[in-house]
Parts: structure tokens; C-alpha cells; sequence
């Protein structure tokens, strides 16, 4: 089956986000951005990322969604990275770097999947229980146009990484996005976690979900709104 996740809702409050993810600063870009309940790929997305030496607070990023490694010639190749298999991530050439030096937070209110059935693909709208903001373990990249030179603008990209379907989730798709509770982000976060570690932290169970059928018109992009997420 493909892989996932594809598309996602974020219609969080900034304050929501700066007190859920204790973020310390919050980037210019992110600012501006307005709730969004169809978040396709290639948009450009928050992220939270770890803070500097010299400033260790949790910054609110934007990056475009759909990860181009620092040694990609073009920049479209993006758009078929939107995700990382968790099970591959610390090998593949694409996502290696990022996986041990720029792991990230992509926040969410909850994010879509389609069931495949005789009836056709029926899409769910999945959140955790409580509504509480949803945290996707991401990693991020910088990307350069050389041939533009050494003034050329930084490109920042994301993905989000994806391990096999739990429990009833496996009745919908049979893969899920990496969902980190609260407890896991210092882990993720924090630059020099061993590798070990962010396994674990892969490993450890989701937030309590709930799910509801949705209607199709969210498989459009161009159909952005709060009906996306009420049930059909």
C-alpha cells in the first residue's frame, strides 16, 4: 500500500502551540500563517526545532512540506518526500543526515487517511481523544541553489516520518505517522540523543486517537475549510 501521511489539519492558536511544545521564539513566517484544515504537501508548514548553543530555547519554524536533502541537484524532488519510513531512516541517503543531526516537530490538530474497501476510499479524519495538539516526530533540511551562489536563499524542508500501523489503526491504513507524546519530545528534540534512544522514542505508543469518516471533498486541496474535519 502507499505510504502516509499525506495530508493533515493544523488550525492551532499560536499560544496553543508555544504552551504545548514550551516554545521559547517564534520565527516571522509562522506568524502569519492562517488555520488550515487540508495541509497538502510542498505547503509551507510549523515546525518546532531544538534551539541553538547560544540559545537553547525551542524556536516555531516554517519549512516547505516534503524534505530536499542538502545534495539535491533540483528542488522538486521534494514533493516525493513528504515522509520517512521509520524503519530505513537511519540508512537511506536522503533522510541519514537529518535523522541524526535535525530532528524536528511537526505540529497538527489531526491528520487524514483513506480506507480502500469495495465501496471505494473512504477518508477519516484522526485526532487525539483529549484534542490536545498532535505532535509528528519530522526532521528538517537546508537546501541551496549553487549555482546561484553563495547569496543564494536557504530552502528549509520537512518531513514526517511513518512506522507501521498499531492496533485498530491497522483497520484503516497499514502505515501511521511517528505521534510523540509530550513525555518523548525531549528525547526527539535534543540534538545529541543517541540512536538507540530515538528508536525507543519511535516505539513508545501513540496518544489516544479517535477517528470519524469525513467527507471526500477533503481529497481536494482546494477545499480548505472546518467542514473537512466533521464527520460525514
Amino acid at each position: 500500500m502507499r505510504d502516509m501521511c499525506g495530508r493533515y489539519a493544523n488550525f492551532l492558536a499560536e499560544q496553543e502551540l508555544i504552551d504545548h511544545f514550551a516554545i521559547a521564539a517564534v520565527a516571522d513566517e509562522p506568524r502569519l500563517f492562517e488555520p488550515n484544515w487540508n495541509v497538502s504537501p510542498t505547503q509551507q508548514v510549523a515546525i518546532v526545532v531544538p534551539g541553538k548553543d547560544d540559545d537553547p530555547g525551542r524556536r516555531l519554524e516554517a519549512a516547505a512540506w516534503g524534505l530536499v536533502p542538502s545534495w539535491a541537484k533540483d528542488p522538486s524532488v521534494g514533493a516525493r518526500m513528504i515522509n520517512a519510513r521509520a524503519e530505513t531512516v537511519a540508512d537511506k541517503p536522503s533522510f541519514r543526515t537529518a535523522f541524526a543531526k535535525r530532528r524536528c516537530v511537526v505540529p497538527a490538530s489531526g491528520y487524514f487517511e483513506w480506507r480502500t474497501d469495495e465501496g471505494g476510499k473512504q477518508p477519516f479524519y484522526i485526532h487525539p481523544a483529549d484534542e490536545s495538539p498532535l505532535a509528528f516526530a519530522g526532521l528538517y533540511e537546508f537546501w541551496k541553489d549553487k549555482a546561484l551562489g553563495e547569496d543564494a536563499p536557504w530552502l528549509v524542508t520537512t518531513t514526517i516520518l511513518t512506522t507501521a500501523a498499531r492496533g485498530d489503526m491497522r483497520d484503516i491504513h497499514d502505515r501511521q505517522p511517528v505521534m510523540l507524546t509530550r513525555d518523548a519530545l525531549d528525547a526527539w528534540l535534543t540534538r545529541d540523543t543517541d540512536q538507540g534512544t530515538l528508536f525507543d522514542v519511535i516505539a513508545m505508543p501513540a496518544p489516544d486517537l479517535a477517528w470519524h469518516p469525513v467527507h471526500k471533498a477533503v481529497g481536494s486541496p482546494r477545499n480548505n475549510g472546518p467542514a473537512n474535519v466533521e464527520p460525514a
